[in-house]
């Protein structure tokens, strides 16, 4: 890799090619990540006008840094070249302003590769940085075996190396009658041996190692780390779905009861036969779906018949005796849903955004901004269509699922347990805005239980009144919109966060 390429590489990732400098035996090193090259290397960016000269890669790297501390770097042409003079640099042109910026910016093409010069290699940070480190602080190696008087113990060289350092021979003496000189020498031939064969080449970046290389290593088990595992919690779910479907039967069975009772009491009052009891009613066939019943006589009722009088009739006798049902109350409770002309109360989660204009998310944009994760400013939206809308949807893809998110500007319509659905606010800095909110339109209080966001440009400042509030301020680039995405993509990574710690019965709403 030479150092065009790694420049470009840290531009495309700066977080895994981050830039430091070193100096080494008087030598100053530009490293990106562990591929360290110097200063003075040349790159492939050619000086306008001039033949065989390119800039260095020092001066891109003063550049490329004057770049990202201004945004209008452009108009502050002389402060940059009074910066690399300082730092003894040579400056990039102004007319080669805009080739080195494209270049920089990912556009390897306005600068070819020259034709016969070769660019410098790469080098090991942590080898240059070894290398610069005292001899009392390096690893002493053991130097290989001496050779004895044997004719096969001939130094070998290689072709264009020089001869093997030999280890200075040491005199062997007898210690006691068992630890002889032949012992010895034995001893340090074995244990020479051993060593050798100990030798195991790890690689810097640790790759290699696995479980079975590391018995005693333990994984930080953490309830974050655990809920993110590979495990199927899937039986969990079928358990709660069967639970759920329990619990709506026994209320579907109580109000049942509940209407065949009114049923009962308002047929005695209506003077009938006290003795008479509860027979079939239309409006509570349910009470009667655990009977496994093939025909029920919706004309008349078998009350009062005895056992034989059911059996002849049933074998085409003597048919039961026919009896009006019974008279059911006035007043019959209507089943809820269309039919009984209930309104249906709305679960969607909901989002409150201004209702002002001088703020940079309102209705107009706020589809753009939160569906489509790009910045379009008011002025813009409102240019295309002039009618400001009155209640906005937004869909919001999740685990290939679609769901629908209300957005409001105006809260004083919500109902009190309509505030248990709002997951978001976005403010402007003024305290009138949440004039007749809950919790008595107090910030302090609504931050609390509801995150709240904050757009401003990344060159102003927010005002004084949202640096003391609880509040997550989001900067917006005014030039850069590629950079929306990932500005946006922190709103509703806060707002799950917010919603799985503070309001669970919304995971399922935001496929959670």
């Amino acid at each position: 890799m030479d150092p065009s390429e790694a420049l470009l590489m840290h531009v495309q990732k700066p977080e895994e090619y981050p830039i430091t400098e070193e100096t080494v035996d008087g030598v100053k090193y530009i490293a990106f990540g562990d591929n360290a090259y110097p200063s003075t290397a040349r790159t492939i960016a050619k000086v306008y006008g001039k033949e065989k000269e390119y800039y260095s890669l020092e001066s891109l790297v003063c550049f490329l840094r004057f770049k990202e501390k201004y945004d209008d770097y452009e108009k502050k042409h002389g402060e940059y070249v009074k910066e690399a003079a300082a730092a003894d640099v040579k400056a990039v042109t102004r007319i080669d302003k805009n080739k080195v910026t494209k270049f920089l910016e990912g556009e390897a093409s306005v600068f070819p590769k020259p034709d016969g010069i070769q660019q410098e290699s790469s080098r090991s940070l942590k080898q240059l940085l070894n290398q610069g480190e005292p001899d009392a602080k390096r690893l002493k190696l053991d130097v290989l075996p001496t050779t004895s008087g044997h004719p096969n113990d001939i130094q070998m060289e290689d072709e264009g190396a020089g001869p093997i350092p030999q280890k200075k021979e040491v005199e062997i003496r007898a210690l006691n009658d068992s630890l002889t000189k032949d012992r010895i020498a034995e001893m340090r031939r074995k244990r020479q041996k051993n060593l050798e064969k100990g030798i195991v080449n790890i690689d810097e970046s640790l790759s290699t190692l696995t479980s079975a290389s590391l018995p005693k290593c333990r994984i930080h088990r953490t309830r974050e780390n655990v809920m993110l595992g590979v495990r199927d919690l899937s039986n969990v779910l079928e358990i709660i779905s069967a639970a759920q479907r329990q619990w709506d039967l026994n209320e579907k069975k109580e109000k049942v009861a509940a209407v065949h009772a009114a049923a009962v009491g308002g047929g005695r009052s209506g003077g009938l036969d006290g003795q008479q009891r509860s027979g079939y009613s239309r409006y509570a066939q349910e009470a009667f779906a655990h009977e496994k019943t093939k025909e029920i006589q919706t004309e008349g009722s078998f009350i009062g018949s005895n056992l034989s009088t059911l059996k002849q009739g049933h074998s085409g006798g003597h048919k039961p005796e026919m009896r009006p049902p019974p008279i059911l109350p006035s007043v019959v409770q209507k089943p809820s849903g269309a039919m009984g002309g209930a309104k249906r109360t709305s679960r969607s989660p909901i989002i409150i955004v201004p209702s002002a204009m001088n703020t940079m998310i309102n209705m107009y944009n706020a589809k753009d901004i939160l569906q489509g994760l790009g910045y379009v400013s008011v002025d813009q939206k409102r240019k295309e269509s002039n009618k400001k809308p009155t209640d906005l949807v937004i869909q919001r893809q999740k685990n290939g699922q679609t769901y629908n998110i209300r957005i409001i500007d105006n809260a004083e319509k919500l109902a009190p347990e309509d505030w248990d659905r709002v997951i978001g606010v976005f403010v402007m800095g003024v305290a009138w805005q949440f004039k007749g909110w809950k919790w008595n339109g107090n910030p302090t209080d609504i931050f609390t239980h509801i995150p709240a966001f904050h757009f401003h440009f990344d060159s102003d400042k927010p005002v004084n009144q949202v640096m003391q509030w609880n509040c997550q301020k989001i900067p917006i680039s005014s030039t850069k919109r590629h950079m929306d995405k990932a500005r946006f993509s922190q709103v509703w990574e806060h707002i799950e966060q917010a919603v799985r710690k503070n309001k669970p019965h919304l995971n399922q709403r935001l496929g959670l």
